[in-house]
């Protein structure tokens, strides 16, 4: 198979300049999770093991394959005041739960993490493409070249998390794809 990113032409800006991690927009995920004693919504997605519950914890499951946003749209509606989420399974559903709760009105500050991948470089990761906006779901690393099923195009596994569309950045790249 031919790679179809174009190659450079005259005028081309130089490619960007590897940076660190903290000059990205990588999510970071902290070690042990704290927890306040307000009640969570704990929201085990996947396969996931269910964390331990505290009372007053509130425990619903995301399937392989569920919508968080229809189960967000049911569920927090019916939540007191001050009630935290928590949430766990892979990075990729992690992170859709928690776009679906922002848009639900959750704010960052109410929300934990636990990705059940995250001490994986190599991980499944939702990218969206910015040539045809296609959104699929890769197995690699930041900065690897992976091929956009939308478009066709190799693209750059960038350091730019989005989390109102829950995936990273995939830019077009002159880069060899896998």
């Amino acid at each position: 198979m031919s790679d179809p990113a174009r190659p450079p032409r005259p005028g081309d800006a130089a490619p960007s300049a590897p940076v660190g991690p903290e000059a990205t927009t990588v999510p970071r995920y902290p070690g042990p999770v704290v927890r306040t004693g307000a009640p969570h919504l704990v929201v085990v997605t996947g396969t996931a093991p269910d964390p331990d519950l505290r009372p007053g914890d509130r425990l619903v499951r995301v399937p392989v394959g569920g919508d968080p946003a229809a189960l967000l749209e049911r569920v927090l509606p019916t939540l007191v005041t001050g009630t935290r989420l928590l949430v766990t399974g892979p990075e990729t559903a992690v992170q859709a739960v928690r776009a679906a709760a922002l848009r639900g009105g959750a704010l960052d500050e109410e929300i934990v993490l636990v990705p059940t991948d995250a001490g994986d470089a190599v991980r499944d990761r939702t990218v969206h493409c910015g040539h045809c906006h296609h959104r699929s779901v890769v197995h690699a690393d930041i900065g690897d070249a992976v091929v956009c099923p939308g478009c066709g195009l190799v693209l750059h596994l960038a350091g730019h998390h989005s989390r109102r569309l829950a995936a990273f950045l995939g830019a077009p790249t002159t880069q060899q794809a896998p």
